[in-house]
């Protein structure tokens, strides 16, 4: 074993570890958590009835033909919105992604005066840009959008898009600049352009990285596309909380039950788009000898069927988007136009900016405390879940596996990842709705909702780092499946864990601020006031303050180095 492997943890992960304990002892010193439901015997007695009596809709869920009926047609609504606001979003994110990535415009290339400081700018702008597109959530995006092209499954698109955008610029961007300068080093010698560099050598080389994180923001849009139908996106969200609303359990749980099918069916898709991407021939899952021939056929096939895959959503969604197109023919400008321009033009008021700065306290809390509970939790399961250290570590260990052990093993690993694509299946509004059973209205029930979703969306890519680590990697520990899990794999995957917990860090404030206008409280239940009241200037200043928001803890992400290479 090395001697840099029993020095500890890297200065800046020590850091790091010291604010995160200091934020979170902060977070819940901060909000008002109501544990009144376990306060006592009682108390403990009455929410537990409550909860048995929900969940025993699950025994019996309405499986009537109209509610089924129903329900399938809000699911394909769901995964057409998700899969159309996806693809909007990464052909908006592409150019913005390509002008905020440092080894792109800012590379080791002759460039001094006015014509750095020019792509230095372009740099900053293309950054607060993308920190704009995604400061705001989508649900937030949902409601602005539903006040021009009325509530419809176009609204819903539409959101999601614009949200999107902002995270795969933001993602690609700084996985791209956390590619290895020196392996596309030969390529620039030669004289190259930035273009040129970025086309044949900075993006092929981060194109696994990309592919992955598409894939898991794909699924991630199926998910919020049933979360903002609550706000008029359509889909599945709306059939929820109209259940909800109407004290319909057994509708209720049919709708998740379908959600969580849908959840299923795309995690299920998504893992076979990646096992007929996958190029790694030292990998054991990997097909072998693939030349390049080969290669490009299944890629041109994933691509014809992403085509027909979206042409088809267009086609369910003909009617949706022909009434949203007949709508804005029919819109009022003269009243779109002071709405949209009020929203640029916040209130200056001392007192307003005050509140704004208080009430960011509830949504940096609930990223903070959902956070971290989420990936505490996501690593405790990542262990059982792996392929790697479940059925494959015979390749790297040595060790003689027993059929019993090996039956245990992939029990153990059916069972891990099961609990994770329920967590993950289940959106935020979900948890919410059942937590809230028990615990009653509150941020208590907020942040377990987001723990638990958080927990499953990390717990995904966390063992698909792990998983990715070369065995070859592995053999050189010389230890046990334990101590190689301890020494080799996890120190491998660790600097991608740090990242992406990071960035579902954002993810979780956004949603604390979406969960607002639900019970949570802070910048979105202010905002959608605000709006409701007409108070567009006032509304601005909230809606500049999720932006503000996102935009400092984004810079303070790159000051920490929480990235591999500097961004």
């Amino acid at each position: 074993m090395s001697t840099e492997q029993l020095t500890g943890p890297p200065p800046t992960t020590k850091r790091v570890l010291l604010i995160v304990l200091a934020l979170v002892a902060l977070s819940i010193w901060a909000l008002p958590i109501d544990l009144s439901a376990i306060s006592s015997w009682t108390e403990l007695q009455k929410s537990f009835g409550r909860l048995s009596d929900y969940l025993a809709a699950f025994t019996a869920p309405d499986l009537s033909s109209t509610m089924l009926s129903r329900c399938g047609e809000l699911a394909i609504d769901t995964i057409a919105v998700a899969l159309l606001g996806t693809a909007i979003g990464l052909v908006l994110a592409y150019p913005l992604a390509i002008g905020a990535c440092r080894s792109v415009l800012l590379a080791d290339q002759p460039c001094t005066g006015w014509a750095r400081w020019s792509l230095r700018l372009v740099l900053e702008g293309c950054r607060l840009l993308l920190d704009a597109l995604r400061g705001v959530p989508d649900f937030m995006w949902a409601v602005l959008i539903a006040n021009i092209t009325g509530p419809s499954p176009v609204t819903g698109v539409l959101a999601i898009a614009i949200s999107v955008a902002g995270i795969f610029g933001k993602v690609l961007s700084e996985q791209w600049d956390n590619v290895d300068s020196t392996r596309y080093l030969a390529l620039r010698s030669t004289g190259a352009s930035r273009l040129q560099v970025f086309l044949y050598g900075v993006q092929p080389l981060g194109a696994r990285t990309m592919m992955s994180f598409v894939l898991m923001r794909t699924e991630c849009a199926i998910r919020n596309a049933s979360v903002i139908g609550v706000v008029g996106g359509g889909g599945l969200g709306a059939g929820l909380w109209d259940e909800y609303t109407d004290g319909n359990w057994p509708g209720v749980a049919t709708v998740l039950i379908t959600l969580l099918a849908v959840t299923a069916s795309a995690d299920l898709a998504a893992n076979l788009v990646r096992r007929r991407l996958r190029i790694d021939p030292n990998h054991p899952t990997a097909t072998r000898a693939l030349d390049r021939a080969a290669t490009g056929r299944r890629r041109l096939q994933i691509l014809g069927g992403i085509a027909v895959v979206l042409a088809a959503c267009i086609w369910w969604l003909s009617t949706p988007i022909a009434n949203a197109l007949s709508e804005l023919n029919r819109i009022e400008w003269s009243f779109v136009e002071p709405y949209t321009l009020g929203l640029f033009q916040p209130t200056l008021d001392g007192g307003t900016w005050l509140t704004v700065l208080s009430e960011s306290v509830v949504p940096l809390a609930i990223g903070v405390l959902s956070t971290v509970g989420g990936t505490l939790l996501a690593m405790l399961l990542v262990y059982p879940a792996s392929i790697a250290f479940q059925l494959d570590s015979a390749r790297f260990t040595g060790e003689r596996v027993t059929p019993v052990q090996r039956a245990l093993r992939l029990t153990s690993l059916i069972v891990a990842r099961g609990i994770a694509l329920v967590m993950r299946g289940i959106p935020e509004v979900g948890w919410l709705v059942v937590l809230i059973v028990f615990f009653g209205y509150g941020v208590t029930p907020c942040i377990l909702a987001v723990v638990l979703h958080t927990a499953g969306v990390l717990h995904r890519v966390f063992t698909e780092s792990l998983d990715d680590v070369p065995y070859q990697r592995l053999e050189r520990i010389g230890a046990g499946r334990f101590g190689t899990y301890a020494y080799g794999a996890l120190p491998s995957a660790w600097a991608n864990w740090r990242t992406y917990a990071f960035f579902q860090f954002e993810v979780n404030m956004r949603i604390g601020v979406a969960l607002g206008v639900v019970g949570a409280g802070g910048l979105g239940l202010f905002f959608r006031n605000n709006l409701a009241w007409r108070e567009h200037s006032t509304a601005a200043a909230f809606l500049w303050g999720m932006i503000l928001l996102t935009i400092a803890v984004d810079r303070l992400s790159r000051h920490l180095q929480l990235k591999r290479n500097r961004c």
